[in-house]
């Protein structure tokens, strides 16, 4: 009897896993939302691996946003809706582009442009019902923004000035009080975003104490120091603004991804593979996250989409290279 117990258990078992093996996401389940995406540009020629990673990485804590290189003006911004599997570009962007955010009821997509004049990105939003552009700032901004409607309208990387021919990177902000204005004690951070209410304030600070990521920070606007919630970097919120979502550096040298309350509490770790998964961004509806990944032989770099509420994933983009999803 014993034995046969453990028979049936052990078939259930095999078949529990076998179910989990052959699970996948159903396109019906996704929201109608596209998510905008940086790709190569097939018209310029496929870029390696190494060049499209090198088009995506030239923010860094003390960056002081140099002007871009040949590789990266060979990217184009494009929308994916899961739904259709259909991909489109965005009209009029211009080579060499980023998307940011949307903005909250998903009418707008904050982009930035390159300046034919200086090269140097700057910040302006596409209105998806129009098609209509606007500037929406003329300071120079690196790969990371937010925006808005509150107290602070827009958040960006973007360049301090610390003395003579000594610049660094910084988080700037536009308020209904202040203006534009470097945010107090953040030379050195990066990778910012403002809670949809336009209160909060999330960025990334190296932590000198740590060999691995950096520390996030939150700062609400007007109510004292930013203060230190977790390890991790490239903190997103939600749409609705009751969660961050973020990547975090692991002993074994790869990224996870990972999720938390707007406060910084209830983290919980959402992927667990050996690879590096970076750029997370949550779905309208929260349910869902985009994140860009390479993996395989190829090394391409891909987009995936996981399942917050257990961490089921599945590649959404299956062809050149596709990286810095913003949902």
């Amino acid at each position: 009897m014993a034995g046969s117990f453990a028979s049936r258990a052990a078939l259930a078992s095999l078949a529990l896993a076998a179910t989990a093996c052959f699970s996948r996401i159903q396109e019906s389940d996704y929201p109608t939302d596209p998510i905008a995406f940086v790709r190569d540009s097939p018209a310029e020629g496929i870029l390696s691996v190494d060049q499209f990673r090198e088009a995506l990485t030239i923010e860094k804590p003390d960056d002081d946003l140099p002007r871009y290189k040949k590789p990266k003006m060979r990217t184009n911004v494009s929308l994916l809706q899961l739904q259709t599997g259909e991909t489109s570009d965005v009209p009029d962007v211009g080579l060499g582009a980023f998307p940011l955010d949307w903005s909250r009821d998903g009418s707008r997509l904050l982009v930035a442009r390159v300046d034919p004049n200086d090269g140097a990105l700057r910040l302006w939003t596409w209105n998806r019902v129009t098609g209509a552009w606007a500037p929406v700032s003329s300071y120079q901004t690196g790969l990371s923004a937010g925006m808005a409607d509150g107290p602070i309208r827009l958040v960006w990387h973007g360049p301090v000035v610390l003395g003579p021919n000594k610049t660094t990177g910084g988080i700037w902000l536009n308020s209904d009080g202040g203006g534009d204005q470097v945010l107090q004690g953040s030379e050195g951070c990066w990778t910012p975003d403002v809670s949809p209410d336009g209160r909060t304030i999330v960025y990334a600070k190296r932590d000198t104490r740590s060999n691995l990521d950096s520390m996030i920070m939150l700062v609400t606007y007007g109510e004292g120091d930013a203060r230190p919630v977790t390890r991790g970097s490239r903190p997103r919120f939600s749409r609705d603004g009751r969660w961050i979502v973020f990547q975090r550096e692991m002993k074994s040298g790869n990224t996870d991804i990972w999720i938390m309350r707007a406060d910084g509490g209830a983290k919980r770790q959402i992927t667990r593979t050996d690879f590096v998964e970076e750029f997370p961004s949550l779905s309208p509806d929260g349910n869902f996250v985009v994140y860009a990944s390479s993996r395989g032989d190829t090394k391409d770099s891909r987009l995936f989409v996981a399942r917050v509420s257990d961490g089921l994933e599945q590649e959404v983009t299956h062809t050149g290279q596709a990286s810095r999803p913003i949902w």
